[in-house]
């Protein structure tokens, strides 16, 4: 795996970013299931196979790889127990297109947090994208207060949060195998969507098997080639890819169930994907 990550990283990181694409699709496949059976099922799927996948990787230094990980690594996996579900409860209470548009901002949130605990500078330009992007996810939210989902447009922006927390923790533990805060991470969200589900994780046979599929597969392969190929690619050269995640995520809901975002979610949308791209091409002409 680490070959294939050093050889061909820009790929891997490529096809993680469209297999993600499809969060969007399958939580719109999903027949009877709530949102928190939905995380719950997600989750459950995910985290075992994820832990298989490290048991089978590192085999009896399995443990001793968790408990390199430390505190960061559990950090790690607090962010991303609180971001998985939050992106499910976003989609859920508003459009695709708006959830996956105000997580594109993550890029730009992370240099806000850098520079609050790492004590990163903030260059004019990233200043400038970031003021770009709030104005978009402005527009977006305040769009939500006609259409009635702020409060989806306000989860996603959470789980921006969460996620660029996970991605700070990430940093921090550069030099540590981080993993098993992915693992940490899914067995938090079993519990939470558990609890929200108020303890009934009964699914239909169509959905069990779409998130098994989602979760088991999907997910599991996404986190495997991001961790494993990021630590080879430049930071701008993973916002450009991952731009293909925030295009054609809401692209899909729409070919298959007619979602269409509203003209000024697609303006507020565009401002921030344009703020992130613009962003990342100015770092890498630097």
């Amino acid at each position: 795996m680490k070959v294939i990550s050093e050889r061909y990283p820009v790929i891997l990181i490529a096809l993680s970013s469209l297999l993600i694409s499809v969060n969007g699709l399958m939580l719109r496949s999903i027949e009877s299931a709530n949102e928190w059976q939905v995380i719950f099922g997600r989750q459950l799927f995910f985290g075992p196979v994820i832990l298989i996948f490290l048991i089978y990787r590192y085999r009896n230094r399995t443990i001793q790889i968790f408990k390199e990980s430390g505190l960061i690594g559990l950090y790690a996996g607090l962010c991303l127990g609180l971001a998985n579900p939050t992106i499910i409860l976003a989609m859920t209470h508003t459009t695709v297109a708006n959830a996956l548009f105000t997580l594109s901002s993550c890029p730009l949130i992370t240099s806000i947090l850098a520079w609050i605990f790492l004590k990163e500078k903030i260059s004019s330009r990233t200043i400038i994208a970031i003021l770009i992007a709030v104005s978009g996810i402005g527009i977006m939210v305040a769009d939500g207060l006609g259409g009635g989902t702020v409060y989806g447009n306000l989860l996603a922006l959470s789980c921006a949060f969460f996620f660029s927390m996970f991605v700070i923790f990430l940093r921090v533990g550069k030099d540590r195998n981080m993993l098993p805060s992915t693992v940490i991470g899914a067995f938090i969200g079993i519990l939470i969507g558990l609890v929200g589900a108020n303890f009934d994780y009964k699914l239909s046979m169509h959905d069990g098997l779409l998130c098994l599929f989602w979760g088991g597969f999907i997910a599991t392969t996404v986190h495997i080639l991001f961790i494993q190929a990021s630590r080879y690619v430049y930071g701008a050269e993973i916002m450009l890819i991952t731009m293909i995640e925030f295009i054609l995520g809401p692209v899909w809901v729409w070919i298959v169930f007619s979602e269409q975002p509203t003209i000024m979610a697609l303006i507020g949308g565009g401002l921030v994907l344009v703020a992130v791209s613009g962003r990342a091409i100015l770092m890498l002409r630097e």
